[in-house]
């Protein structure tokens, strides 16, 4: 009777492992059916990833002024924050007083003003969920597509994008009351069990936690950080590199002014970076981070150096490197480098060499079989695909550069394992001690705490935000990823959702927002000086080429039949698409956004110099006087003047930042023309690097 019974057992195990092994290896045959140029049509599908997968998408923090800091993973330590640093689920950024951050994450730009709070809830090609703890937050959607989800939460409502377009949040310093506003496009709110529908050109305040009061009224006109957002806006949508890229791959407006492109037979478009040195290689200017769940990241010092060490593959034409970024239609797929190591054969510490096109990348994080095509598919031209059964990817050698002198960089352990600043050439690599150096992904060198930071950025007495900001909860209606489990957040469940009633103003008194100053008529819903607006992805239509599966083919052939772009440049999206409209941007002059038109002759009006007095209304900016230990803050009165700078300086001096101080009384800001509970000042001019 035993006897049988643990032969049934065998069985049955047997049984169990090979279906397991089925299910592992159908996705993959699947994926491999198709072999056409454009590579991850199918793999492009939301949701098909292995459990277990790192994200696909991430932010890019692309713009630094004053003093902002990072917790990665939301909790320990704090650190200063670095341009092109990678942001992903549960990482919390604070922006503090007179400080300006942006970040840059698939079709979304995010423009946060000072004494704000952010972290990501949610992060991935399907889901942007955005937590906003405090402060004020201007954000654009350039595009929504089938399945997209856009959601922001705050301690007592949770805003869901539901038309691509710009909008603006602000939340005051307890936590009880939030202003949303539309500019362009449309969304929902919900708070408590109800929901409120806001159009292009609204704000709607919601006042309360336990039973939220709601108003809904005309949008007050832009203040500082709305104009500085749209300025920031307008350079990403004219960038002439945004038509041989996807559309939302993050850092694509640096690459015009930092490089040229030329078409390379075989391979398409390469981008060459101007203003490097003669021996300079990629992945070389700069240090590597411990980004979870990821691990060892590149982050690049240069403010172009985004794209082109996340995306793609790097190759040496005509005596110079140039970047290959690969496909440009569908998504793109992030990585945290596109390097190989090399093991065995160093008398120093660690090397590493960029991938050219065609070969493929090997993970040294965990990820499943779906996921190593999708990364590698995405971001080049792989002929063979039988490359990614483990048996031969596990043999390949065959990598063009892994030996080339010009190609290695080394740095030694410690440097590697501490963020320390890579210094080309400081390790002299000839062609003897490659000989005996095989590719492997096995890095070997164990993370501390600079290796979340970089040695440059790990500096302990850095800003932060109270601990009662920081612990505070939110109310969602998306359940967030597992790895922002540690935030408190409240999901709210969909059913019995009730459309809520709220008090509304008359559009003619500008939500009793009293103006004084030089600007004393408010702005009329046609003409506001919006300028990053209107092209159909920024009103919500699916861009060509996504959507279900029933209209691919029909979309696919009517990408083919275009002649609006360079054959080089793959079928082109049309001028339509988030791209810009003409590489010489003939067009720019007058173009039709929805119901407004935008003109570069009102391109800054209104006025800096409105001076808004604070409404009287439920929702106000806090009165407080901010110091460690004691928040209460008077928010002042004053004009903000956008930076005149795109890139803070490559300098990283860190001071700590001074806490404590009262109410200025000079004038810098816009003023908080949306009532929210942080000023939007500009910068303490902090240098980043």
């Amino acid at each position: 009777m035993m006897k049988t019974e643990w032969y049934g057992k065998v069985r049955l195990s047997l049984l169990l492992c090979l279906a397991g092994l089925l299910c592992v290896s159908a996705p993959k045959a699947r994926a491999g059916q198709a072999d056409q140029p454009d590579q991850g049509d199918q793999s492009d599908q939301v949701g098909q990833n292995d459990q277990g997968d790192p994200p696909t998408r991430v932010a890019r923090i692309s713009y630094l002024d004053g003093s902002v800091s990072i917790q990665p993973g939301g909790s320990g330590d704090w650190g200063s924050a670095a341009l092109n640093r990678p942001m992903t689920i549960g990482d919390k950024l604070w922006t503090d007083k007179d400080s300006r951050a942006e970040l840059q994450t698939g079709v979304v730009s995010i423009h946060l003003g000072s004494m704000t709070a952010l972290s990501f809830l949610n992060l991935d090609q399907a889901t942007t969920q955005i937590r906003i703890a405090e402060g004020s937050m201007n954000f654009r959607v350039k595009e929504i597509r089938e399945g997209d989800v856009f959601e922001v939460d705050t301690p007592n409502a949770a805003f869901m994008v539901k038309q691509a377009g710009a909008f603006r949040i602000d939340v005051n310093e307890n936590g009880d009351s939030t202003g949303i506003t539309v500019i362009r496009g449309e969304g929902q709110v919900t708070a408590s069990g109800k929901t409120y529908d806001l159009a292009a050109d609204q704000r709607g305040v919601f006042n309360g936690t336990d039973n939220v009061q709601s108003t809904i009224a005309q949008a007050p006109p832009p203040d500082g950080l709305d104009q500085w957002a749209n300025d920031r806006d307008l350079r990403e949508q004219d960038a002439v590199s945004a038509q041989y890229v996807p559309p939302d791959m993050p850092g694509t407006a640096d690459l015009d002014n930092n490089g040229t492109w030329n078409e390379q037979p075989d391979v398409g478009p390469v981008w060459y970076p101007n203003d490097v040195s003669p021996d300079w290689a990629p992945y070389s200017d700069g240090y590597w981070s411990y980004i979870g769940p990821w691990g060892w990241t590149w982050v690049d010092y240069e403010p172009w150096g985004f794209a082109p060490f996340h995306y793609g593959r790097w190759g040496f034409y005509g005596g110079r490197w140039g970047w290959c970024p690969g496909p440009r239609l569908g998504v793109a797929i992030y990585g945290p480098a596109f390097v190989g190591f090399l093991g065995g054969g160093f008398g120093f510490g660690v090397g590493w060499f960029p991938l050219g096109w065609g070969e493929p990348y090997h993970p040294w994080y965990h990820c499943g079989p779906r996921y190593l095509e999708r990364v590698n598919v995405r971001n080049t031209f792989i002929r063979d695909r039988g490359i990614f059964a483990e048996r031969n990817f596990r043999n390949y050698n065959n990598y063009a550069y892994a030996h080339n002198v010009r190609a290695v960089t080394a740095t030694s352990r410690t440097g590697f394992a501490s963020g320390q600043m890579v210094r080309r050439g400081e390790f002299h690599v000839t062609e003897a001690s490659l000989r005996g150096a095989s590719v492997s992904n096995n890095i070997g060198v164990s993370h501390s705490r600079q290796s979340a930071f970089g040695a440059a950025n790990a500096r302990g007495n850095v800003s932060r935000p109270p601990m009662s900001v920081q612990n505070r909860g939110v109310v969602a209606r998306t359940a967030p990823a597992r790895g922002a489990s540690d935030m408190r957040v409240r999901t709210m469940s969909s059913a019995g959702l009730k459309p809520g009633r709220s008090e509304n103003f008359s559009s003619n008194t500008g939500a009793n927002r009293p103006v004084s100053g030089a600007s004393n008529q408010r702005v009329s819903r046609g003409t506001r000086a919006w300028s990053a607006q209107g092209n159909t992805t920024d009103r919500g239509r699916a861009p060509e080429g996504f959507g279900s599966s029933n209209t691919a083919s029909a979309n696919e052939n009517a990408r083919a039949s275009r002649t609006d772009r360079p054959p080089w440049a793959g079928p082109g999206a049309s001028a339509n698409d988030g791209g810009p409209r003409n590489s010489g941007n003939a067009n720019r002059d007058i173009y039709s956004g929805g119901n407004r038109t935008y003109q570069p002759s009102q391109r800054n009006a209104p006025s800096n110099n409105r001076g808004y007095a604070q409404p009287s209304r439920g929702y106000t900016a806090p009165n407080r006087s901010y110091s460690p230990s004691n928040r209460a803050y008077s928010a002042p009165n004053r004009t903000y003047s956008a930076p005149s700078r795109s890139y803070p300086s490559p300098s990283r001096s860190n001071s700590a930042p001074s806490r404590s101080y009262s109410a200025p009384s000079h004038t810098s800001g816009g003023g908080s023309s949306h009532g929210g509970g942080s000023p939007h000042g500009g910068g303490g001019g902090r240098p980043h690097r």
